[in-house]
Formats: C-alpha cells, structure tokens, sequence
C-alpha cells in the first residue's frame, strides 16, 4: 500500500498570528523583524501584502522599507507563536498519532490507512485547512504526496490556503521540471554547485549519475539524488516522539562588530562553554565542529572539523573554533555574528572506544570538573561561573542556543 503523507505549513505564521490580535494589520504591509536597536534587525515573517511589494524574509528591516515605504514592523513574540503551534498540533492529532512538527508551523502527517486514496485525502486536507481558518483565524498550505520530501514540496508548490497533491502515478510530470534549488535540503551553496554542472531542474538531478553525484557531493548528494528520484522512505514521527538530536549550536551577536582575534576568541570561549554544558546535560558527544561568522555586510562564512574523538569538553570544542576561525576568516571586515555547533552527536553513555590520543586521567579529571560546574551553575544560576576568558567580553545584545532535531539535515560545507 503506498503510503499516504501531508505536510502542513502554515503561510506567514509569524505574520499571521500577529494579525489573530491585531486584525487591523491584515489591511496594511506588515512584517515582524528582530529588534534593529538590538542589530538583529532582519524580517522574520511579512504578510502577503508586504509579499506583493518583493519584502523577503531574513534581508534587514531597511531593504524591506525601502521596497515598501508604508510597511508595519511588529515585534516577535516568540511565546504567542509557540502556543499556537501547540495548539495546531494537538488538532492534527485528532486524525493521526504520527504529527512529526518542522519548525513551530510546518507538520508531516502521517494519514496511511486513514485516507484510502488521494481524492479522499484531499477532502481531509480542506476539512483541516478549513478548521484552521475558522478555529484559529490562520491558513495553511498541505502537500499530499507517497514521502516526506514531496509533501513539503507540495505545501511549497501552491500558497496561500491550497492543496497540491503529488501522486504515486503524476509526480514525474509535475515534480521533475520544477528547479532544483525547490528540493528539500538543497540550499543556495548546493544550488550553485549543480548549476556548475548544468543540473537546474529536479529532473535534471534524478537523471544524474548517482556515483558522480555522490563524488561531486559527498553523502548528501546521495540523499538529494534519492529524493529527486522519489526514494525517500523516511517515517513520519509519532507525536511527542523526541529523537537524538542532530546537532547543538549556539550563537550571538554582538552590540558592535568585532575587530581583533582576542575579541573573537573570548565569544568562542563564551559559545563553546554554553555548547559543551548542553552537551553534557542531554548526555551527548560532538564528533564535528563547526563554525559560522556573519559578517558586517551580513555574508556567512561557515567551516567545520572532525575531532580526534567525539567530545563534550568545552576547551576541546574551543580549540577547534578558534583553529577553524583563523583559517577560514581574513579580517576583510568585521564581524557582526559567530556561532559554534557540534553535529554528529553520540550518546554520552554508548561506550565510544577511548581515542589513542586520550589521557585517561586528565579526561577523568575534566569530566569531573565539568558536572561540579555545571551542577553550581544549575543550583544558583547559568554563568555564576566563568572562566576568565570571558571577563572582557563585548556586551551582548543576544545570547541564544538551540538543539536542531531536523531528521534529515545534510549539511552544507564552504
């Protein structure tokens, strides 16, 4: 039986839910953007007013006025966006067990053996797109497709407040000219990658040599070929299923931008310890490091390295920032953001064969220092104790981490 998968996404949800208590905004441009004074000044979510106007998500708050003269900026609240989507998802739950969120407002459904064909499962996509509106006072888009990456593409295809299906029988005729840049997990880096190669349709990718792919791009061209060609199998999550991360980052920028090498050491300092104690308390090891620096110009550099051995050890994470900073940043301008992630996370606890480069007394002895830091800080507050690297640190407007559970999540590299 193949299988029957929705992929729910809601259409300027930020946007969207701000206008649930402000109804006069749905008559004017609108936009919810960072806090400019704070320099995360960048649009988060417009409404379709501002979209008509060319307002782009993640470009700053002044290209957007200057593209749209007369456009409201809202603030974020984070917490309203959080309750909704909640709420959305115990809806979805009364058609499936298997909600599998993506973000706070996109969801894969799971309705095998609940629709037991595409019309049908059409008629369940209005009934919910239709409870959304009348329940909510939002829309949403819903992909219908036989996997996950063609029901996102789906809910993609056609906005706002549509169904697309891509059916077991269609999807070729309709999913293959599509550019290839529209594939899930294929990011403006991957994009220009495969236009090198004259791939620029989806179709283009599927009829591709898998093994060349796979050299030209390591492991996730593998996956992006199998996706164009409509091999994904992945499951749909059961709903409140948590899975092993894959990755834990943290980032920040600063009030003003950084200038020197001991600037940007004491903020990877800062990052690698609230990195590694996060680490520690979801009982995971990092295998990768990896960086990314914003600078003032808003371009994004990023640079990763596998360690010796995976690590929760915030020096151990620091000095490979630091290493990776200096071979990949030449001080052309400043810098206006950095983060610091680890990816290829094990379990803390899975028994990981000691690395011949180890001192087994001395990682006994960090270890332990590690858990009586992290215990004091939990007792009486995160950063009662700092290093004193981090005593001179540039003030921070933003001090911000997160742990990415995104199930398929090939990674782009510089």
């Amino acid at each position: 039986m193949k299988r029957i998968i929705f992929h729910i996404d809601q259409n300027c949800y930020f946007a969207s839910v701000e206008m649930i208590s402000r109804p006069e905004l749905r008559s004017v441009p609108m936009a919810v953007a960072g806090d400019a004074k704070a320099r995360h000044g960048i649009i988060l979510a417009k409404n379709e007013l501002a979209k008509k106007y060319g307002v782009k998500t993640a470009e700053a708050i002044w290209q957007a006025e200057a593209k749209c003269p007369g456009l409201v900026i809202v603030d974020a609240h984070h917490e309203k966006y959080e309750f909704y989507s909640k709420k959305l998802r115990e809806m979805y739950s009364e058609y499936t067990d298997k909600v599998e969120p993506f973000g706070l407002d996109e969801c894969w459904l799971d309705m095998t053996g609940i629709a037991k064909d595409y019309s049908e499962a059409e008629k369940i996509a209005l009934e919910i797109r239709d409870r959304v509106k009348n329940e909510f006072k939002l829309t949403c888009s819903v992909g219908i497709s036989f996997n996950k990456v063609f029901a996102k593409l789906g809910s993609d295809y056609k906005k706002p407040d549509a169904t697309t299906v891509f059916s077991d029988t269609d999807w070729k005729e309709k999913i293959w000219p599509l550019s290839v840049s529209d594939l899930l997990f294929v990011g403006k880096h991957t994009a220009e990658k495969l236009l090198l190669i004259n791939i620029k349709t989806i179709g283009d990718l599927a009829k591709a040599d898998a093994d060349y792919i796979g050299r030209y791009l390591g492991k996730s061209g593998i996956a992006l070929w199998e996706y164009a060609n409509g091999l994904d199998d992945s499951p749909v999550a059961e709903a409140g299923y948590r899975r092993v991360p894959k990755s834990v980052g943290n980032s920040t920028t600063t009030s003003e931008d950084m200038t020197s090498d001991r600037q940007i050491e004491r903020t990877l300092h800062m990052l690698s310890e609230s990195v590694a104690s996060r680490l520690r308390r979801h009982m995971l090891k990092g295998s990768v490091v990896q960086i990314t620096v914003r600078d003032r110009d808003l371009d994004i550099y990023e640079k990763q390295r596998i360690l010796y051995e995976p690590t929760d050890d915030a020096m151990t994470i620091y000095s490979a920032a630091k290493a990776l900073f200096r071979e990949s940043y030449d001080w052309s301008k400043g810098v206006r953001s950095i983060g610091v992630r680890c990816t290829k996370l094990v379990r803390s606890d899975s028994g990981e064969q000691m690395s011949i480069f180890s001192e087994v007394n001395k990682t006994e002895r960090e270890s332990k220092l590690n858990k009586t830091i992290d215990d004091i800080n939990r007792r009486y507050g995160s950063g009662v104790i700092k290093s004193a690297a981090e005593a001179d640190i540039p003030s921070f407007q933003n001090r911000t981490g997160n742990i990415s559970d995104d199930p398929f999540h090939p990674e782009e590299k510089l």
